[in-house]
């Protein structure tokens, strides 16, 4: 009885470890899946928002629908150059990566932002699961998320044949931090710092 109530714990144990690890770079971009996400919409939750996520390969296609006439629907290849979104308003309308966003300032710029904040608002914070699952809809749009964000924001054209790790997510870099008092300078130790990877202009 003691061997089988251990067992049983040890088990529990393991899966809970498991559940939590976070997916590789190679699991999200080599990912085939599809996703829904849908809420009731403000005002008074008489309608849905649809968030709607198919990837194929490099392929991802987001589709948006509020109230049920307004609706968006976009194409990003992360594999592809240049770095573009493909809009599809009844034809297919194709935005380049510029040089930079500055508020907002290009339509690829726009879109990149109503992108992420849809990928967001109405898919992070309403997806069932946990995000470091990828078979719950709430780490395949966090795997989209952090995809978008990658080939989109950073220009990061990524290549079919090559292997990933540490892409993604955000990484950890040895600072040497030196502090100015009336030109008697200190130098301390290199410490580990993470860089979050948050929305900036580029």
């Amino acid at each position: 009885m003691q061997l089988f109530k251990c067992s049983i714990l040890f088990v529990l144990l393991i899966s809970n470890s498991y559940s939590m690890n976070m997916f590789s770079d190679m699991e999200c971009i080599q990912g085939n899946y599809d996703a829904v996400v849908e809420h009731k919409a403000a005002p008074f939750g008489l309608s849905k928002n649809i968030l709607a996520i198919s990837k194929s390969d490099c392929s991802i296609t987001i589709n948006h629908s509020k109230f049920k006439f307004m609706k968006d629907s976009w194409t990003i290849d992360v594999c592809r150059e240049p770095v573009h979104i493909k809009k599809d308003e009844g034809g297919v309308e194709v935005l380049k990566r510029e040089a930079g966003c500055k508020a907002g300032s290009s339509e690829y710029c726009k879109e990149l932002v109503k992108i992420e904040k849809l990928l967001q608002d109405d898919g992070l914070i309403f997806a069932t699961g946990e995000k470091e699952n990828i078979s719950s809809d709430h780490g395949k749009v966090y795997c989209t998320y952090l995809l978008t964000k990658k080939y989109l924001r950073n220009g990061l054209v990524f290549n079919r044949g090559r292997e990933y790790v540490g892409t993604l997510f955000p990484s950890k870099i040895k600072v040497n931090a030196v502090i100015d008092n009336n030109s008697n300078k200190e130098e301390r130790p290199p410490m580990e710092q993470t860089i979050e990877d948050g929305p900036a202009d580029f």
